[in-house]
């Protein structure tokens, strides 16, 4: 018989909420992200975490910022693959996500998921071992795990929904050492703006000027910023598509929500 999950608890509890986004925009007519393995993970996960899901449901005429997103982080993910098919991808707080296996990854690059250990044991439960794709059990701000990822290839450092959560010394030493080590890659990540981040009182640190990373760090170079709702004709619902597309209007409400990506 197969392992079952622990409960999830805590913030740990919230990796259910974009799970059952994903499931619930793939039945869609027109799916925004199209995770064809999130309608199965979250039933298995969902068995022992029926109260998580439950508050997922609740939330769910907010899901289309995060599947919007994550859509974004697919296309910026999938062009660096196809430049860089000999490669490295590290997806930082991987959480439940499947994106190593909804990409066209190709067979030649090395992809690690990285999360806290309880995570990491979580996805062994969920997702297949596959060549080329490794977990590793550690936090993002610990810079152990830098040391099983080859300097030597591209790489792409993808961090999403996991920067704002840390101390904004920890961002810039997790940045710097990143560029220390790695030969070349992309950093892409959202951010929050400081009036959002003062509203929710959820996040350490705020990205205000994109540049800023730049000054912290000579060798990121930006190369694009877009606010996470610019996508918003790929909503299928008509009524919240126009209402994103109103709210697109107002560059507070653009900036508050941004996804930005870096050449080193």
């Amino acid at each position: 018989m197969d392992a079952q999950p622990d409960q999830l608890s805590g913030v740990r509890a919230t990796l259910l909420y974009t799970l059952y986004y994903r499931a619930l925009d793939q039945r869609s007519a027109a799916p925004i992200v199209g995770d064809a393995w999130a309608a199965g993970v979250l039933d298995r996960i969902g068995r022992a975490n029926r109260r998580a899901v439950r508050t997922a449901k609740l939330g769910s005429s907010g899901r289309f910022p995060p599947l919007l997103r994550a859509r974004r982080l697919d296309d910026w993910t999938q062009d660096f693959l196809d430049l860089h098919p000999d490669g490295s991808v590290v997806q930082l707080g991987c959480g439940l996500d499947s994106r190593a296996f909804r990409l066209d990854v190709p067979e030649t690059v090395n992809w690690y998921d990285l999360d806290f250990p309880d995570v990491i044991e979580l996805r062994r439960q969920v997702y297949p071992a596959r060549a080329g794709y490794r977990l590793i059990g550690s936090s993002a701000s610990d810079p152990g795990w830098l040391a099983e990822i080859p300097a030597d290839r591209p790489t792409l450092i993808l961090a999403e929904g996991v920067l704002p959560y840390l101390a904004p010394d920890d961002v810039r030493r997790l940045t710097t050492e990143l560029t220390d080590r790695l030969t070349s890659g992309e950093l892409i990540f959202d951010g929050v703006a400081g009036p959002t981040a003062r509203m929710t009182r959820l996040f350490r640190w705020t990205l205000g000027d994109p540049h800023e990373l730049e000054r912290w760090n000579p060798r990121l170079t930006l190369l694009d910023v877009v606010a996470v709702i610019h996508d918003f004709d790929r909503i299928p619902n008509r009524g919240y598509r126009t209402q994103f597309r109103l709210l697109s209007r107002f560059r507070t409400m653009r900036d508050s929500l941004r996804l930005v990506r870096y050449r080193f």
